[in-house]
């Protein structure tokens, strides 16, 4: 089996088994911002600090991470009835801990994905290709805008949203991912949704003038997160 395949179980796992440890304990999964799956631990970057977690887990940093062993997850039980927790979780790269994901869903606005843009499209179109494949995405639709059609993605590519406004009014939840900067009714389209009460749609572009949270890919293959000291390494 293959790091990534097995990378995406083990990942998949330990959310659903965080997320029924949080329902036994009639408490909320807390809002995390990022995942890191090392080598004999699961660590989760809150976005709030929480230092109260389930059974299992351990709080550091003042509540800001939550810690479980790989080999209590993997005999943990799990409850299928409960939703899957982070359902736009993406693979950013290597950092020394170990493999990171990025939970999309935590932005609170446009997330921009800009320096060296050819890289920057080829992460955004790895996102939207695993968005449509891996086993915690549950059925959100993602939408691509711009980009040209590819056989390994299974959503939506169209040119313009106006293609798709059946799908962004009915949705409960789901990803927009445009190859440049939005324009035209589609800025419009854009921010009324990010204005939503209840945010329903999750939306990454490459190249905005602005965002609210701001990813930076390198020549040198590395990517800025904002979250992290050092960088995070597409490959490794």
């Amino acid at each position: 089996m293959s790091y990534e395949r097995s990378g995406a179980w083990t990942v998949d796992h330990a959310l659903r088994v965080l997320a029924t440890g949080c329902a036994e304990w009639q408490r909320p999964v807390p809002a995390a911002g990022a995942v890191v799956l090392g080598p004999d631990a699961l660590m989760l970057r809150l976005t709030t600090p929480d230092e109260t977690p389930p059974p299992g887990w351990i709080a550091e940093d003042n509540g800001r991470t939550w810690l479980a062993s790989l080999p209590w997850l993997e005999s943990a039980a799990v409850d299928d009835r409960v939703a899957e927790p982070y359902p736009l979780l993406v693979s950013a790269g290597a950092i020394d801990a170990g493999r990171l994901l990025l939970n999309l869903a935590a932005a609170d606005g446009l997330i921009g994905l800009d320096g060296d843009i050819e890289l920057a499209r080829n992460l955004a179109r790895s996102w939207s290709r695993r968005l449509t494949s891996s086993p915690w995405t549950a059925g959100s639709p993602v939408i691509r805008v711009g980009f040209p059609p590819d056989p390994d993605f299974g959503g939506w590519d169209v040119s313009r949203l106006v293609e798709v406004t059946p799908v962004l009014e009915e949705a409960e939840r789901g990803i927009l991912i445009f190859a440049d900067r939005p324009l035209g009714r589609d800025v419009y389209q854009v921010e009324r949704l990010l204005a939503e009460p209840v945010r329903r749609w999750t939306v990454v572009a490459v190249g905005p003038g602005d965002a609210t949270w701001r990813f930076t890919v390198r020549p040198d293959g590395t990517v800025e997160t904002g979250l992290l000291r050092d960088p995070v390494r597409l490959r490794g």
